[in-house]
């Protein structure tokens, strides 16, 4: 049953993912190379929320999967009042930004904190629901918000680019309404902004999250670097690289999300030769996972690109060049499962450290010699996969000594 679950869960990620697909190739016949950037720009802006949070959502997800209900829901509460405070923190701080003059678009303003805030609390009821084991109403709630998605996009037929920003906006904010809906397990009861409770789950999950900045950081870098040596339109023509890449790790991270309770619980007992094997079996998917997708990718992307929006079809190439940075990536990812269930993390933030510090060195060295190009940064976004992946490999080699695994 349990298998069943975790099946569907997986499909259902599958056509949440091919949804999205549509979503953004829509997006690439409505626009232009410059409005594409611009949405990846906004998409970006929103995204540096997430770096406020401070490791509330990774620290509070280890401590739903111990599966202790008293401590849940006052974890529960404590993120909820956390995201309460920094809602209106960042309604202050925008309100400021406007009056001072310093972005005059108000409603661009808007947009970027109601995604960004709908996104951290839709990873937070994400987590919460898996790792209660409340997969039908997870499912639920994915594919309802992004059927709504999808027929927003109407939207970016009669007011253009605010119309497709609301098709981003609204995604996050009907999963969030869904899930209250169809139970009352996930609701905060009350407003406990308790600092000791703070500290404890930061304890799990600060560490995690300094490493998830770096990630954050390479991202950023990426763009702005992009936007800054070669223009907005340029950003539009790698815009099949990042759809690419969004739905590519989409799967994954799902893969890790049944994977991370069980691995979790299987420390917190003591039982390291099961640990051992559910981490070999992780590997063992993931590397079917990545085969099977290299194949399609190869084989049935550029006829399908070609045919449905030619003007994108002379940048297939450049998701040929990313491909092998999405397989280093995602092999990283049982390292880091492992690593994190065994409160392993300081190898975690090294990894993340080191290769971010190893990419901004490339990017600096593209700019000093002269020679920026999207091949080139492209080719910069695999090695940075690629020194963070030997770097946990070499860790996970020395941990796994420790435990006699």
């Amino acid at each position: 049953m349990k298998n069943n679950k975790s099946f569907i869960f997986i499909v259902v990620t599958i056509i949440v993912a091919f949804l999205g697909f549509v979503r953004s190739f829509s997006f690439m016949k409505f626009f232009d190379f410059k409005e594409l950037g611009i949405i990846s720009l906004i998409s970006t802006a929103a995204s540096l929320i997430g770096f406020f949070q401070i490791g509330l959502i990774n620290g509070g997800y280890r401590i739903i999967a111990l599966q202790n209900s008293s401590l849940r829901s006052k974890t529960n509460d404590v993120v909820f009042s956390f995201f309460a405070v920094l809602s209106i923190t960042l309604f202050l701080l925008s309100s400021l930004v406007y009056f001072l003059g310093l972005y005059s678009n108000g409603l661009i303003i808007i947009v970027v904190n109601v995604l960004g805030v709908s996104m951290l609390i839709n990873n937070w009821l994400t987590n919460t629901l898996i790792g209660g084991g409340e997969f039908k109403r997870l499912n639920i709630a994915n594919i309802v918000s992004a059927l709504f998605s999808l027929l927003c996009l109407v939207l970016a037929f009669f007011f253009g680019l605010y119309g497709a920003l609301l098709s981003l906006v609204i995604q996050p904010l009907i999963f969030i309404l869904v899930v209250f809906i169809t139970g009352i397990k996930e609701l905060p009861t009350k407003f406990d902004f308790d600092f000791k409770h703070i500290n404890y789950i930061l304890s799990f999950g600060f560490i995690p999250f300094i490493s998830g900045i770096f990630f954050m950081l390479y991202l950023q870098i990426e763009r702005w670097s992009v936007n800054l040596f070669l223009g907005p339109e340029a950003l539009g023509k790698m815009y099949l690289v990042f759809l690419t890449t969004t739905l590519w790790l989409l799967i994954p991270a799902s893969i890790n999300n049944l994977f991370f309770p069980k691995t979790v619980k299987l420390f917190a007992d003591g039982n390291m030769v099961q640990l051992k094997k559910t981490i070999y079996q992780y590997f063992m998917i993931l590397i079917l996972f990545c085969s099977i997708c290299s194949v399609l990718m190869i084989v049935i992307f550029p006829p399908l690109v070609k045919l449905v929006f030619p003007n994108h079809y002379l940048y297939v190439y450049l998701v040929y060049i990313v491909l092998p940075g999405l397989i280093f990536r995602s092999l990283c990812d049982p390292i880091t499962l492992f690593l994190n269930s065994v409160v392993k993390l300081k190898p975690i933030l090294y990894s993340d450290l080191i290769s971010t510090v190893a990419y901004c060195l490339m990017v600096l060295f593209l700019s000093l010699m002269n020679i920026f190009s999207l091949e080139n940064i492209i080719i910069c976004c695999v090695l940075y996969s690629l020194v963070k992946l030997i770097y946990l490999f070499f860790a996970f080699l020395t941990v796994k000594k420790q435990y006699q695994m």
